[in-house]
């Protein structure tokens, strides 16, 4: 459970609700097709945290600049 609470403080830190919310319940490649969410559920919060910097970076990288 303790990843499960450094995932949540490392998004909220680093994406918007919806963002964060959007990539929580998505199919993830990297995750052999699960979610994040699914696989935090299912105890795999690790697996989730060691994607979770190239995510981040992933999703940063698709916002447009105005």
């Amino acid at each position: 459970m303790k990843n499960n609470h450094t995932i949540l403080k490392m998004l909220s830190k680093s994406l918007n609700g919806y963002e964060s919310t959007c990539w929580l319940k998505s199919e993830n490649q990297l995750l052999d097709g699960q979610t994040p969410a699914e696989c935090m559920l299912e105890g795999k919060g690790s697996d989730v945290e060691r994607i979770l910097p190239q995510e981040i970076k992933r999703i940063k990288s698709r916002k447009k600049t105005n």
